[in-house]
């Protein structure tokens, strides 16, 4: 089984933004990341700690914005829109999932859609619907760039994705269909999944269980996206079940070694567009 590291395609995206940075730094524009997070230990989330590591090494700054975990909608939305009028400020990020009883769905549609690089205002979603993506979450966009880079055809594929997210089942479907490829989503209301699932040459998981794709519900030589983060005592893993699954899947992208570090070379390219456009309006 061919495992589809992420690193070679990180490393690749990281010099191209390196570029695109000298050239904004040498214009006096200096790309500015707002991370904007409710409840999270800055010190514990890793995501965080690699955002501000990479956009370092890019010259792009990165604010950490971090309200309580008893913030109230008002005072996360204020934030959201104090930083959207801030020109200093040329892209948002919202941590999620937001806790306690914050409307993720209502505080989305305070980012400007200009600043929204993880693709969350319903504006963004949109044009990704419509096939004129503009801002894709991270990580469903990582499905695709890792796919690409690793040389597998997608056009007339039959795709399968686990998982109906906004933030990696639903984009991954938008951008399937925009690569050919024959989509179908399965969910936790899909009578068999492994049915589905075994039809397909590409399988992507997405649904926050460890171990829950099974090599019984693959085709044998089915190209595997591991999109699951599950922390556990031992680490973290994904959404497949390593055993069962290496026997049969052709190909497989890991967890960790996969996804993560191809989907924060996305988010901060998506800064330096975010950064580019300002410039020119």
């Amino acid at each position: 089984m061919r495992l589809l590291l992420g690193k070679p395609l990180a490393e690749k995206l990281h010099e191209r933004s390196r570029d695109r940075s000298a050239a904004l730094h040498a214009r006096g524009v200096a790309p500015r990341l707002a991370a904007v997070s409710v409840g999270i230990d800055p010190a514990a989330s890793t995501y965080q700690q690699r955002l501000t590591a990479r956009g370092e090494k890019l010259d792009i700054a990165v604010d950490q914005i971090d309200l309580p975990g008893d913030a109230s909608e008002r005072q996360l939305v204020a934030t959201l829109e104090r930083l959207g009028a801030d020109p200093r400020t040329h892209a948002i990020l919202l941590l999620t999932p937001l806790p306690g009883t914050l409307d993720e769905g209502h505080i989305v549609d305070h980012i400007v859609p200009s600043k929204d690089v993880e693709g969350m205002n319903p504006f963004n979603v949109g044009l990704l619907a419509d096939g004129r993506p503009r801002f894709v979450p991270s990580t469903a966009e990582a499905v695709i760039e890792l796919l690409k880079f690793h040389g597998v055809a997608l056009r007339g594929a039959h795709a399968t994705v686990v998982g109906r997210s906004t933030v990696v089942g639903r984009p991954v479907a938008y951008l399937l269909l925009g690569e050919d490829a024959t989509v179908t989503v399965a969910h936790s209301r899909t009578p068999d999944i492994g049915a589905v699932t075994r039809n397909a040459s590409v399988v992507v998981v997405g649904v926050g269980r460890a171990g829950f794709l099974k090599g019984d519900m693959l085709a044998p030589g089915a190209t595997v996206i591991d999109a699951g983060i599950n922390v556990t005592p031992h680490g973290i893993i994904g959404d497949v079940d390593l055993d069962s699954v290496s026997p049969i899947a052709s190909a497989l992208s890991p967890v960790p070694g996969g996804l993560g570090a191809v989907t924060t070379e996305l988010l901060l390219r998506n800064v330096l567009t975010a950064a580019e456009r300002h410039q020119k309006d």
